[in-house]
């Protein structure tokens, strides 16, 4: 649990930076398949089965798009995944 909250630190500060980097005009950008593959390259989401679909579900929205999906549903899914990794640990 340790590690889920400075994953959660180190998202927000990059996200805050990145934020206030942006012009507003860049909120429309789309992601293009050079996008989603460098996502892909950087094994920052799981290649399995289960993990993988992330990725298109990022690349399939817009900046703002991604910015507006609720804060607690982010959590949730974490927290959930957390949940699943630690009983898996404990059998």
């Amino acid at each position: 649990m340790d590690a889920l909250y400075e994953y959660i630190s180190a998202v927000k500060e990059s996200t805050d930076v990145w934020l206030k980097s942006i012009d507003f005009s860049e909120l429309k950008r789309k992601f293009s398949h050079t996008d989603k593959r460098r996502i892909q390259d950087l094994n920052v989401v799981s290649s399995d089965e289960q993990a993988i679909w992330l990725i298109d579900y990022w690349c399939n929205k817009d900046v703002k798009g991604l910015i507006q999906m609720p804060l607690s549903r982010h959590w949730i899914m974490h927290v959930e995944a957390s949940v699943r990794i630690k009983n898996k640990i404990k059998k």
